[in-house]
């Protein structure tokens, strides 16, 4: 790959010095490509978001288009494929953008859009918990209009359609949405559900279109009748496979590639970058946690998933998975906002009664006798014999999670417990062992799913698809004293409290919901929630120019995908 210089400079600054970016229409076209990694191999990709095996996550946040995209810097929402909306106590109006096309040529129209959001209720999004299925209707070619069966906020609703991408073209999808409004269970003619479905060559909706796929890359290329093609001044983005940490910033120190999406990178690793490498750092609004198969003979037990917490020294964990980018969850509660210690805010007077799990080798025997265990020379074991083993999967390629890991299997294997990590690769881990056959006993995993608003992470711990599917937990009802209390019975019904915190009247009910449900997650740990994380996201400035660290735009998930569209990532002219 040659370096590309010309009159926007030669990409030399300094690391604190600034380049002007010019006005996208006064750029000269330059046939080149930005690159950056993929996890999944190209010869296994597929394109269906429903399918989670062999998703190429990453090169769909610039094939497609996500309704609304969220800017972290002032926590407000940004128009995406929807261009303005309008929310009452009663229905929802969406406007779609002026001028978005699918790659195969047909207009993107209102059908499309009312097509995905059907879908998305279909397949189990709570949005269907607000939102009449019946009632949502293009009323023309650009609006969509639906009625809520219950008032919710704005913020509530916005935090729901900005994890909807436009990807659901009538050519691939059309049938499974007639078969499941014909009482069906979303079947296309040939019998696969919309699980199943698989997408070999995809019509995207954003500014890059599948091109084609060669030995280990996938080869995006600039679509020019997308709105923001105009802001973009080169011809492909490419997506090279690099399945670890080490390879991507070899690759990317080396000028090999241009950019990473978002990768957890050490404080040494950085200041060995060239000083025309950019950092960006975004809230990422999740973080790594353990994750229990409920099943298990020893994991399905509260006593042994809270005996693991009060082992683990979740500071320790942090400082040694990321000094720089890792907080350690302060309460695990699942609520985000360990960083500025916002979190603990939510729990207001009942903060003291939860349990901070601090490390307590003492209290865990206490909870592993209470289960039946007992220690025998060093090790403990069940009523039955068997050996409390600890087996963790992760991927091998992310360096942050196994540097975790090894912190906090040398503290159980101290305690008594066998810790051993079982290293896989990314797409095995997510495609096998997460949502496939292979399955898990004790996994790492995001404990949150990047929506800031206290709701969401909650949800996606206690009421979500993985809930039941992955973890095997069961939400029906869940016996626990009552909130902040140590003794005493109080039945939680998480699905039926999540309705009422998406539909609370004002921030006193709102706070009150929020607490019972970070008090089941804190007393039953169906995660155990362990550090937060900011996302590291980098663009080497020496073929392409980019924008500031202090830009809004470059807090909007990611700057490799989202400056792009804002012409604020610009190649450099030959």
């Amino acid at each position: 790959m040659s370096s590309l210089a010309g009159c926007f400079g030669n990409g030399d600054d300094g690391p604190g010095e600034e380049e002007e970016l010019p006005d996208p229409s006064e750029t000269e076209f330059v046939d080149t490509e930005f690159v950056t990694p993929v996890v999944v191999p190209p010869q296994n990709m597929q394109f269906n978001p429903y399918n989670d095996s062999n998703y190429p996550w990453r090169p769909g946040l610039v094939l497609f288009d996500d309704l609304v995209y969220l800017e972290k810097l002032d926590n407000t929402f940004r128009p995406g494929a929807v261009a303005d909306w309008t929310v009452t106590e009663s229905d929802v109006t969406l406007e779609l953008r002026d001028g978005l096309t699918w790659h195969n040529g047909t207009d993107i129209t209102a059908e499309d859009l009312v097509r995905k959001l059907k879908l998305e209720i279909h397949d189990g999004s709570n949005l269907g918990n607000y939102v009449d299925l019946d009632t949502i209707v293009a009323s023309d070619d650009s609006t969509v209009e639906m009625e809520l069966e219950q008032t919710v906020g704005e913020e509530m609703l916005l935090n729901f359609f900005m994890e909807i991408t436009l990807d659901t073209p009538a050519e691939y999808y059309q049938e499974f949405l007639e078969d499941f409004e014909d009482g069906g269970e979303g079947e296309n003619a040939d019998g696969e559900t919309l699980g199943e479905f698989t997408i070999e060559e995809p019509i995207g909706s954003g500014p890059f279109a599948f091109e084609q796929t060669v030995e280990q890359e996938l080869h995006l290329e600039r679509f020019e009748d997308h709105p923001d093609a105009d802001n973009i001044n080169f011809s492909g983005y490419h997506c090279r496979f690099l399945d670890t940490n080490e390879g991507r910033w070899q690759e990317l120190e080396a000028g090999e590639i241009d950019g990473l999406h978002t990768v957890f990178t050490p404080p040494h690793i950085v200041d060995g970058f060239p000083d025309h490498v950019r950092e960006f750092l975004l809230e990422s609004n999740f973080g790594m946690g353990i994750l229990w198969d409920h099943d298990h003979k020893h994991f399905g037990q509260r006593e042994v998933r809270q005996a693991i917490a009060h082992v683990i020294d979740r500071e320790t964990v942090a400082s040694n998975a990321g000094p720089n980018t890792e907080a350690p969850v302060s309460t695990p509660s699942g609520i985000l906002g360990n960083h500025d210690g916002t979190a603990d805010e939510w729990l207001g007077d009942h903060a003291d009664g939860f349990n901070q799990y601090e490390v307590d080798t003492d209290r865990a025997a206490e909870l592993l006798e209470s289960a039946g265990f007992e220690r025998e020379d060093g090790t403990w074991v069940d009523e039955d014999g068997d050996v409390l083993e600890f087996p963790v999967k992760a991927p091998s390629g992310y360096s942050d999670w196994v540097d975790a890991i090894q912190t906090f299997n040398d503290a159980l294997n101290d305690f008594g417990i066998e810790a051993e990590f079982v290293s896989r690769d990314e797409a095995a881990f997510w495609g096998q062992d997460i949502y496939g056959d292979e399955g898990f006993d004790v996994a790492l995993h995001e404990w949150a799913n990047v929506q800031r608003h206290p709701y969401f992470s909650l949800e996606w711990l206690l009421d979500s698809w993985d809930t039941e599917n992955v973890r095997n937990y069961d939400n029906s009802e869940i016996e626990l004293p009552p909130v902040g209390e140590e003794s005493g019975s109080e039945t939680f019904v998480p699905e039926e409290d999540l309705q009422e915190l998406a539909t609370a009247a004002d921030a006193e009910e709102e706070r009150e919901y929020v607490q019972r449900l970070a008090w089941v997650v804190n007393q039953d740990l169906v995660m155990l929630p362990v550090m937060e994380k900011q996302d590291q996201s980098f663009i080497s400035r020496d073929r392409f120019m980019a924008a500031s660290t202090d830009d809004p735009d470059a807090h909007v998930d990611f700057p490799t995908t989202y400056l792009v569209r804002k012409g604020k990532l610009v190649a450099r002219e030959e």
